[in-house]
């Protein structure tokens, strides 16, 4: 891949200002040139043919295609406030415009999503240089020596910056805001950069959505920031731990602003004594998964034909698995395996299981209320960012076990409670509710207990959503989603559709059918399945809660 340097990227911002072109320059349009420029063509002038030449304009006209908003000579200088300035001088006093002059007009430039990978040394001849914005660009390493000593914000926002040492090797007295968000910092010897001895003015430091990790490291070396106001760490795994922000708050009592968050007299007060609890401190995630209810599954007992024979009995569980489908060639990429709880979503790292999640099973109802309740403690926070950015898969599965009558001298499992339908069997807990009611009221008769041998459980998939978790990442301490995974079609669904018949239209044939079969449902009146489902990060409140967890 070729490289691209800033001195490339800031010569072709500089060619589209057209200095030399209409309206701006030394051209035959300005009335200002006098007639010592006179308009030859082809040896003669043009006005010993009884011609005038081009018009000429005012200065205060060629200035009007300039700023008009309607003008197509407009430019927008998105790039630099003084870039409009400098076309407005080339009207004005074009002889002003050598090469000096020009650099040093210029002390803003915001060179954005330009492909730059080089930050050269061309960039010393801009000596006024006070705003460069670098960000959305490709720069892995930047040499302090090709900075100009005036500047006073660096954004480098969104590159691909892995060591800060050689932006450190020659520090900037007078820099007040450094932006290194979402870059590929966080490592340990970064953190030694951050101090106070390498940047004494530093008012404002962004470092979003990197790799930083232990808290306290962090903090110590911040608190060396003598003149630091704004903090910006959302993004950071270190975000993820019940400790944050209290911690920082505390312990950077100078804030002002903490991830975009103006920092209150209140926050000081809530969590005051928080910084003296430090081995209280760990880096370490606390996340509560919540699955609530389920609803929509079909009845399967409406589908058993009432001709069956009387064995085997037949008995169906629900239950709910939250995995990562991500692939598995990456050794820290998470995996399914199964258990005897069913699929199990695990989160793989050298060291740990980040994630493993897996309801208890029920028996069917329309309402299947698990509230089912896991804590997992995450100690590999930048693992745990990843899963929290990929999101996870919520799967429905369905379990089917055969029951036999046991052979003699086999040891058997005793069903104590059956229900059936048509020669069926179907275990199941009591419930009030309308269906299973329904259930009770068709052809139903108790079989007597006796000792039946389970084959093999059969297990199915009833359908499976992706869940976005991508809010935690970003400040939300909580995720509630209500997981639509459509409606399931069974085989009375499908056979309740309307038949298609080709001597009427379409219509007719529907009321056709519904006269027909009232009890029905077309699949347009089925309920969906859908699944309630809550991701809780454990956050302090207080220094007082923290307090009471440790003297109860």
């Amino acid at each position: 891949m070729s490289s691209r340097t800033l001195s490339l990227a800031v010569e072709e911002q500089l060619r589209s200002l057209c200095l030399k072109d209409f309206p701006c320059g030394h051209g035959c349009w300005s009335k200002s040139r006098g007639n010592i420029f006179e308009e030859q063509s082809w040896g003669y002038i043009e006005q010993d043919e009884g011609r005038e030449g081009a018009a000429k304009e005012e200065q205060e006209a060629l200035m009007e295609h300039l700023t008009s908003p309607l003008s197509p000579w407009r430019h927008e200088g998105s790039w630099s406030p003084q870039a409009p300035t400098l076309r407005e001088l080339s009207v004005r006093t074009p002889e002003l415009l050598h090469g000096n002059f020009i650099f040093s007009h210029f002390n803003t430039l915001r060179i954005v999503d330009k492909g730059v990978s080089i930050v050269d040394d061309g960039l010393l001849r801009f000596s006024s240089l006070r705003e460069l914005v670098l960000s959305a660009n490709k720069i892995s390493e930047l040499q302090a020596e090709y900075l100009p000593c005036t500047l006073q914000v660096l954004e480098l926002y969104a590159n691909q910056v892995s060591s800060l040492k050689g932006l450190c090797s020659q520090p900037l007295p007078c820099l007040q805001h450094l932006g290194l968000g979402c870059n590929r910092l966080g490592s340990p010897a970064d953190i030694q950069y951050l101090t106070g001895t390498l940047w004494p003015r530093l008012v404002s430091l962004d470092l979003s959505w990197s790799g930083f990790q232990g808290q306290q490291a962090l903090v110590d070396a911040l608190a060396t920031l003598p003149c630091l106001r704004t903090l910006v760490l959302e993004g950071n795994p270190l975000t993820f731990t019940p400790s944050y922000p209290g911690f920082i708050l505390d312990s950077l009592p100078r804030l002002l602003y903490l991830d975009a968050t103006r920092v209150t007299p209140d926050d000081h007060h809530r969590f005051g004594g928080l910084a003296k609890m430090r081995d209280r401190i760990v880096d370490q995630a606390m996340a509560t998964v919540t699955v609530r209810r389920i609803r929509g599954v079909p009845d399967p007992l409406l589908t058993v034909d009432e001709s069956s024979p009387e064995f085997p009995v037949v008995s169906y569980s629900y239950f709910q698995a939250g995995s990562d489908t991500a692939s598995t060639s990456d050794p820290m990429a998470p995996i399914a395996e199964k258990t005897d709880g069913g699929i199990v979503g695990i989160y793989q790292t050298p060291k740990e299981n980040l994630m493993m999640n897996s309801t208890h099973k029920l028996a069917w109802a329309e309402y299947m209320d698990y509230d089912h309740t896991s804590v997992h403690s995450v100690g590999e926070l930048g693992s745990f960012k990843s899963f929290i950015l990929r999101g996870l898969w919520l799967t429905v599965e369905e379990e089917k076990v055969l029951s036999w009558p046991a052979p003699s001298g086999e040891q058997p499992i005793t069903k104590s409670t059956t229900e059936k339908k048509g020669g069926k069997e179907c275990a199941r807990p009591p419930s009030n509710t309308c269906s299973n009611q329904k259930s009770k009221d068709k052809n139903k008769k108790k079989v007597s207990i006796m000792d039946l041998v389970q084959d093999t459980p059969i297990r199915r998939t009833l359908g499976s959503i992706h869940v976005p978790l991508q809010d935690l990442v970003s400040g939300d301490q909580r995720v509630d989603v209500l997981c639509n995974l459509g409606v399931l079609l069974t085989e009375q669904s499908t056979r309740a559709m309307p038949p298609r018949d080709k001597g009427k239209g379409r219509k007719e044939s529907e009321a056709d059918f519904r006269m027909d079969d009232n009890s029905a449902p077309s699949p347009n009146q089925l309920e969906p399945m859908t699944v309630e489902f809550t991701v809780h990060l454990e956050k302090w409140r207080s220094a007082s809660e923290v307090h009471h967890l440790v003297h109860p």
